[in-house]
């Protein structure tokens, strides 16, 4: 049973820290465990990444003991469970807006008496070699980590009902599709989106629940390195 970095930061009170990505790339997973993060995000919505692609992910993080998280395309109980079948340890849903969703996520992601995750052998349960099947669906349920993401405005008026589903270990947003629902496309800076996002916050911490900021850090790789590099192609002109 791969143990999971960020459920083992989140026990202990502290901060799990990594990269997102949205392509393919064993070589920038290998470099991660190298330099020590605790886990890969792979941005599965709008990236480019096939099944075969999550499981190289998955086979190339676990060399290091980093832990690889997805966020998933839809909460398709069949989609889950074939990121999960490749290695996952945690899932980022997108687009949750109701309670009916947020329990779909949440029971497609443990086994039972949990949830109702189908029961596999492939290569996430180590084809079957580790544990029993009951001792490891129990140590999967501890250690898996699902978040939802609010980008509705939907979502917004309902984050009370989505605090009731269990399950869901952590909220976040997605800014530009929430400007985008509250009417403010191209704008998450807004006031108005600033402030129903503040207010959700309020309402989760309140609840003695936590925000995906609360217990872990990443780096976007894709928004990161392009105005780096245009920053040194750039210099790079000016120099001669």
């Amino acid at each position: 049973m791969r143990p999971s970095n960020i459920r083992a930061k989140m026990n202990a009170g502290e901060k799990a820290y990594g990269f997102g990505i949205t392509f393919p790339s064993e070589s920038l997973i290998d470099m991660a465990g190298y330099i020590g993060f605790d886990f890969a995000h792979l941005d599965a919505e709008h990236g480019v990444f096939d099944y075969g692609d999550i499981e190289r992910m998955c086979r190339a993080a676990d060399l290091h003991g980093v832990t690889c998280t997805a966020r998933v395309p839809n909460i398709e109980s069949s989609t889950l469970l074939r990121f999960f079948d490749r290695g996952i340890m945690g899932v980022l849903a997108p687009h949750i807006s109701n309670r009916d969703e947020a329990e779909q996520v949440a029971k497609a992601c443990r086994y039972g008496p949990e949830g109702e995750r189908s029961f596999g052998t492939g290569r996430g349960r180590d084809y079957g070699l580790d544990k029993p099947p009951a001792e490891y669906m129990a140590d999967f349920n501890r250690e898996v980590t699902v978040g939802i993401q609010i980008e509705t405005a939907e979502g917004v008026e309902k984050i009370d009902e989505l605090l009731e589903v269990d399950g869901i270990d952590y909220f976040t947003f997605g800014p530009a599709d929430l400007a985008q629902s509250l009417g403010y496309p191209g704008d998450p800076g807004h006031s108005d989106v600033q402030a129903a996002m503040e207010g959700v916050r309020n309402r989760v911490r309140g609840a003695g629940r936590l925000m995906q900021e609360d217990i872990m850090e990443s780096m976007n790789l894709v928004m990161w390195m392009p105005p780096l590099l245009k920053k040194w192609l750039e210099d790079a002109r000016a120099a001669g």
